[in-house]
């Protein structure tokens, strides 16, 4: 009895983020796999061989700066008015009476 696979269909990489620069364009990507990835249109990332982690430019480098400030600073933002909230229920801290 032979047993056959059903190959699945591949997936499509979702795109998370684009970030332009005046002669460049980064975008972050997630394979089928959940994995993250990263790509350039720059003439140094392009010319690299196949590999599996690829190298990266110095356009992702500056992408990659930018999105952890964006992903910082929204976090911050967030944790702030959930911590300020706590302290106006009276939940946060010690209260003297």
């Amino acid at each position: 009895m032979a047993i056959r696979f059903r190959r699945r269909p591949p997936v499509p990489n979702e795109v998370l983020g684009t970030y332009s620069f005046p002669s460049r364009t980064v975008q972050v990507l997630r394979t089928g796999d959940d994995r993250i990835l990263w790509t350039c249109d720059c003439e140094r990332f392009c010319r690299q061989p196949e590999q599996r982690e690829p190298l990266w430019c110095k356009h992702i480098a500056k992408a990659a700066a930018r999105r952890s400030l964006e992903r910082l600073t929204r976090r911050v933002a967030v944790s702030r008015g959930a911590a300020a909230a706590t302290l106006r229920s009276g939940r946060g801290g010690s209260q003297s009476g």
